[in-house]
């Protein structure tokens, strides 16, 4: 497939106002700067409830108005982003979608990147904070769509899904079943935790395989912390009719505040009515590799 000559994705985060290399309490500054007295206020009143344990915190997305506001507030996580888009630019090169949709687009930095990679692909996004989907809408070349991909109607049938850290784990329910521990090569997990779990996921799954075609594949990345998380997703992948393409995966590695931190990419094939089981002991190496 044919790309534009564009910036990389850290240049072309740069260039939409993102902090980079600043340290947060750096980023707090400019963001509480960049936001109205009164969006500032409800800002820091997030902060404290989530810093003393009583909110996810994830009431700041509905707070930016303005693409500088947006970049600001998602700076915390850029080499994160940057990493990810490197990857999904790959995933698109190699497969060469004519149409790709992201569940849980923001404010569009992904689909905005894309666009300059490849301006012949249809692009869509998904995300429930209105506010960010009108700062995204411009930036994506498109209308974004304003909803719950949960339960919004699919506008179309789409060649590749993404997912680009588009669901927070803080929203999904722990387990209540007793703890155990098994292993797949090597790697452990509790089955009870890691079941409970999958049944929280496929609603997100038989949600979004609604907006692909049957011959649609699916790209994420995550924070998917350990196997039975890992496992969880793939499960509920498996009985929408998506395996997981381990040659096209890979396990990114970014530094950010001193921290280093792994997560999987993960590029998802679609395979016949007649489904094998996953191979959880090949995908298991690949998670520890």
């Amino acid at each position: 497939m044919l790309t534009s000559q564009t910036l990389g994705p850290r240049a072309f985060l740069k260039s939409l106002g993102f902090a980079l290399d600043k340290k947060p309490h750096q980023i707090d500054r400019l963001l509480l700067k960049a936001l109205s007295p009164e969006c500032g206020e409800t800002l820091q009143m997030i902060w404290a409830s989530r810093n003393a344990g009583f909110s996810d915190g994830l009431g700041t997305y509905l707070l930016p108005k303005s693409l500088k506001q947006a970049a600001l507030q998602f700076s915390y996580d850029w080499p994160r982003a940057a990493a990810t888009m490197d990857w999904f630019d790959q995933v698109i090169g190699k497969l060469g979608p004519a149409s790709v949709v992201e569940m849980g687009c923001g404010a569009g930095f992904l689909l905005g990147y894309l666009r300059s990679r490849y301006p012949g692909v249809h692009l869509q996004g998904v995300d429930a904070a209105k506010n960010l989907v009108e700062v995204g809408s411009e930036l994506a070349g498109t209308t974004l769509i304003a909803g719950d991909y949960l339960t919004a109607a699919p506008d179309g049938a789409y060649d590749l899904i993404l997912c680009d850290f588009g669901f927070d784990m803080a929203r999904l329910k722990p387990s209540t079943t007793p703890h155990t521990i098994e292993a797949s090569a090597g790697a452990p997990y509790c089955p009870g935790c890691s079941n409970d779990l999958k049944f929280q996921f496929d609603a997100y799954l038989q949600a979004w395989r609604r907006w692909s075609h049957p011959h649609g594949h699916l790209a994420v990345a995550g924070r998917f912390s350990n196997f039975g998380i890992l496992r969880a997703f793939v499960l509920s992948a498996s009985d929408v009719g998506w395996q997981p393409e381990l040659e096209a995966s890979t396990i990114l590695a970014v530094k950010q505040h001193g921290n280093a931190e792994r997560f999987p990419a993960l590029l998802f094939k679609p395979v016949d009515t007649v489904r094998a089981e996953p191979d959880f002991e090949m995908i298991a190496r690949f998670f520890v590799s």
